[in-house]
């Protein structure tokens, strides 16, 4: 897919706009009055991970910056979403919204929570994550006194009870963040947690629904070519829980994907430049599939 193309090549009509075979509810399942537009957009796609999710969603409803809403994706699941949240006492809320669609895959259930939201900025966090009680306050801090409209941020890994800060890297230009998500071992972003002004995707586009694995990877360095410097928050806004369903599938099948993303965003034209990041990535993915036989 071309990145040039128009958003609404990525399947994001106007807000209101739904794709048939898709319904829209609250977690109640009942009619509630619309919302005023909120500061920040909540969006969490989800196919059966029902305990997880619950957890996510409670960390957002404990935030001190209550200007949210929830809008939970239900890919599929074989429990229905909705029925999870009421089960879990969370249908009161008027800020969760579910909507629910037949399991099509995670590009199209990220486009279908764009298509839903309500709130001037998205933030992305995964089903398996958490948010800190204090996220939502020091991203709104961010994105007022910065005036960005992209902001990625450090975040916590959590694995068998031992937790670590994870801090990400700053780049003084766009250029420079495209090569680090090309070339570095470890991505530079955490897609999660990740928070974008709506008017920036309706400019760009959603998610390229061609990619099966690294949707978000493609999204971030689309933006990056149309000159999206995101800023970057220094602090650990979001819990990650590190387990074996979170780990990346098929690392070195992958890699066709890598391929793809390097020849569509790669620096330089020369095919030289190409060939050596292939390789680079090839020795990283490599080794992180070496390192999991281990475990």
């Amino acid at each position: 897919m071309n990145p040039s193309l128009p958003s609404s090549t990525y399947g994001l009509p106007r807000q209101g706009g739904r794709p048939p075979g898709t319904t829209e509810t609250t977690a109640a399942d009942a009619p509630t009055t619309p919302l005023v537009r909120p500061t920040f957009s909540v969006c969490i796609v989800v196919r059966d991970r029902p305990a997880l999710l619950v957890n996510a969603v409670r960390s957002v409803l404990a935030n001190t910056f209550g200007d949210f809403e929830v809008v939970i994706v239900d890919d599929g699941s074989r429990i229905p979403v909705a029925q999870v949240i009421a089960e879990a006492r969370l249908s009161a809320d008027r800020r969760v919204r579910v909507v629910t669609q037949p399991p099509t895959g995670i590009a199209e259930a990220r486009n279908r929570g764009l298509r839903s939201v309500m709130g001037r900025y998205v933030t992305v966090l995964d089903s398996d994550d958490e948010l800190t009680a204090d996220a939502l306050a020091r991203l709104h801090d961010l994105l007022s006194n910065s005036g960005g409209s992209w902001v990625y941020a450090d975040y916590t890994e959590i694995r068998r009870g031992t937790s670590r800060c994870i801090r990400l890297p700053e780049y003084a230009s766009a250029g420079r963040m495209s090569l680090g998500v090309l070339t570095r071992p470890r991505l530079p972003f955490k897609h999660s947690g990740t928070t974008i002004d709506r008017a920036v995707l309706d400019r760009i586009g959603g998610y390229d629904e061609s990619f099966r694995l690294f949707e978000d990877v493609e999204l971030m360095l689309r933006a990056l070519r149309a000159g999206v410097h995101p800023r970057h928050l220094a602090h650990p806004i979001v819990l990650f829980q590190r387990h074996d369903g979170n780990v990346t599938r098929g690392r070195l099948g992958g890699l066709v994907f890598w391929f793809r993303l390097i020849d569509m965003y790669r620096p330089s034209k020369w095919p030289g430049v190409a060939t050596a990041i292939k390789a680079l990535r090839t020795l990283s993915e490599t080794g992180k599939w070496l390192v999991t036989l281990g475990r």
